[in-house]
């Protein structure tokens, strides 16, 4: 039977222009990894993982990605403070580690569906590993200051029931001019930043969350997107969506 997870974003966002009419999107049938990239504009290791993780949505004809670039804040002493880390994020990559039966924590480092992942060295994308055991759809609504998505979630699973929600807002064709540490004098660009992220437990039965994102006002709608992830007692990824701030 259909459940519903509801959710409310408050959207700076209209301050840039305005956000189209309602719209509706469904899961695929396959399930859509889920890319985790944790990074640091303070990190010189990281500029190759940065390009990989943007060249991701450049093949023509792959199957879909749910990708997140985590900007964390720990390498920060070493001279260069990245605009984009969050303290939590750093939290958020120390349990991917545990989750994925690890003990170190570094930077770059990417995970696909909760497990490291370190064919991304080779230039590998990842592929769908088969049929999605649930299905997302949302109902994308804008009223005049707030960004309303309704989540539902149906099917059976045989896989275990959903147990964690993630909505991230991501936004793309982001760069800084490094001016100290490990990366000063180069310009760097990022794609699936993760600007704003709330995470809920789900206990099986209750299917109705609410969230708050605070949203940069410096944020573009149209280089922004929100991700749905659904993730099962595991870490492991049942489905996930991709959904473009679409705008006039």
């Amino acid at each position: 039977m259909p459940r519903s997870i509801c959710f409310l974003i408050a959207a700076a966002l209209s301050s840039h222009g305005a956000i189209a009419a309602e719209c509706v999107v469904s899961s695929p049938d396959r399930r859509t990894p889920v890319v985790e990239l944790f990074t640091s504009e303070g990190c010189n290791s990281c500029p190759p993982a940065d390009r990989w993780l943007s060249s991701l949505d450049a093949r023509i004809g792959a199957e879909p990605l749910s990708i997140l670039a985590y900007h964390v804040d720990y390498w920060d002493y070493i001279g260069w403070k990245d605009r984009f880390a969050d303290p939590a994020h750093g939290d958020r990559h120390r349990n991917r580690v545990h989750a994925a039966g690890g003990s170190i924590r570094y930077t770059p480092q990417v995970f696909v569906d909760g497990r490291e992942y370190l064919e991304w060295r080779h230039g590998n994308r990842p592929t769908s590993t088969g049929q999605a055991p649930i299905r997302l759809q949302a109902r994308v609504a804008p009223p005049a200051a707030d960004l309303t998505v309704a989540l539902e979630v149906t099917g059976q699973s045989t896989q275990g029931e959903p147990s964690m929600l993630t909505i991230a807002l991501i936004e793309n064709a982001l760069s800084s001019e490094v001016r100290a540490g490990e990366n000063a004098g180069r310009l760097l660009r990022h794609d699936h930043v993760v600007r704003a992220v709330s995470e809920h437990p789900l206990d099986g039965a209750n299917f109705h969350q609410k969230a708050t994102l605070d949203i940069s006002a410096t944020a573009r709608p149209e280089n922004s997107a929100i991700v749905i992830v659904v993730r099962d007692r595991g870490m492991h990824t049942m489905q996930s969506m991709t959904i473009p701030l679409c705008h006039v």
